[in-house]
């Protein structure tokens, strides 16, 4: 088949949508499709290039920004659809479906930002009966999602979790044509294998044992939470430091980064601890797997609602026991005292808690880590979820209705709270 993926975003733009569409393309470009990701253009980055097999192109009217400032300088409401960009954005699209001949058109939070691209997908997709998909990764509470739901037609919606799924269909009136697919990881990526000591050396950390808190930094991310559990075990563990990842290719509308950082500059300032704690930028291809790799322990303790959250998943493959909140979609796929643990958000105490019991039993952290390991080969691979994307696409070309979803968790044995 020939594909065009389409989001606002690619690589080397940071956050868990575009992490997705990368694992996803390269997967269906794998099984032998032809994948063109139709993404916003970036500073820096060229209009036409090859990641992974995947044919990139990067165009101004797909990126948001430069949209709604042409929507502000004509004074139309951003949420509302304007006609001739609306004609504009269809004649784009139907211009691209024709150049590549495309065959499916498969759209990533079009419900979301501005309402024109969605509503001329719907337009194609009636006029000229190309199949269109959508996406879901997250449900904000902003009128536009219901609204753009309600107006849009799409031959499947597709779920990322049941937990993203579970909010939809309590906004959306018609929710009838929805699947839910799991996230997948490249296992090959993140593998126990790698070790990370070269990318060890570089930050100085030889002979430390690491926690790595791989997350941006933006405050529903819980890294405050997360340098506090730290501050409250650094004194019992001399040999234990905490990294901390960071990146400035993120899509930051409403512009939350930088107050964010200052204050988890100042926490780890302020608690003396800025020769344990590691905050820099790492590269999604080159050096985050080797993060996983040198981590003893990773945490994700985020204060929001996570949609479904993708360092579990990497984490987990990378062979590393990973603690969570009870957040969103984090616990579709963290098995509590299984691959590690789950607990209240906002829980210093006790995230320090069960840092301190990995700590002190290393045996417990290397059975967890394994244990992820296969939940991930069992559950969670990229060809599974691209395999299981291809059969959506052709089953609505075919026009076959829906499958009811299975379970797809076995039972695991928990390690026993007496046992912590």
């Amino acid at each position: 088949m020939n594909i065009c993926m389409t989001h606002y975003a690619f690589y080397p733009t940071t956050g868990g949508v575009e992490t997705h569409l990368l694992d996803l393309c390269a997967e269906l470009a794998r099984q032998g499709n032809q994948v063109h990701a139709l993404v916003g253009s970036m500073p820096g980055q060229p209009a036409e290039s090859e990641i992974e097999g995947i044919h990139v192109h990067r165009v101004d009217w797909m990126n948001p920004e430069i949209l709604r400032e042409r929507k502000e300088a004509a004074r139309v409401a951003i949420d509302e659809a304007w006609a001739p960009l609306q004609a504009e954005i269809r004649e784009n699209y139907r211009r691209f479906v024709h150049d590549y001949a495309i065959d499916a058109v498969h759209a990533h939070n079009f419900h979301h930002f501005l309402p024109e691209y969605g509503l001329a997908l719907t337009e194609i997709h009636r006029e000229d009966g190309i199949p269109t998909f959508l996406t879901i990764h997250e449900m904000w509470g902003e009128f536009l999602c219901h609204d753009l739901l309600d107006r849009t037609e799409w031959d499947r919606i597709i779920a990322v979790g049941q937990h993203v799924y579970g909010d939809m269909v309590a906004q959306v009136c018609n929710a009838a044509n929805v699947q839910v697919v799991l996230h997948g990881v490249n296992t090959t990526m993140f593998h126990p294998n790698l070790q990370g000591e070269r990318l060890k050396r570089e930050l100085g950390l030889s002979g430390k044992r690491v926690i790595l808190h791989p997350a941006r930094l933006l405050p529903w991310k819980g890294v405050h939470t997360t340098v506090e559990a730290f501050r409250m075990i650094a004194g019992r563990f001399p040999d234990v430091s905490l990294v901390i990842t960071d990146t400035q290719e993120i899509l930051d509308w409403i512009h939350e980064l930088e107050g964010y950082r200052e204050r988890i500059f100042s926490m780890v300032e302020e608690s003396h601890l800025g020769d344990r704690v590691v905050m820099r930028p790492f590269d999604f291809f080159k050096e985050l797997p080797q993060a996983y790799g040198m981590a003893d322990i990773v945490v994700y303790p985020t204060s929001g609602e996570e949609p479904f959250g993708l360092v579990p998943l990497e984490a987990m493959a990378s062979g590393k026991p990973i603690v969570v909140t009870h957040s969103g979609g984090l616990t579709e796929s963290v098995v509590d005292g299984v691959t590690g643990f789950v607990i209240p958000k906002e829980d210093a105490d006790l995230l320090a808690n069960r840092l301190s019991a990995l700590l002190e039993r290393p045996d417990l952290a290397k059975c967890m880590g394994q244990a992820g390991r296969r939940h991930v080969e069992d559950h969670f691979t990229r060809k599974r979820m691209a395999l299981e994307v291809e059969q959506l696409y052709s089953a609505a070309r075919q026009g076959v209705p829906i499958a009811t979803g299975k379970s797809w968790v076995r039972p695991m044995p928990r390690v026993p709270s007496s046992h912590l």
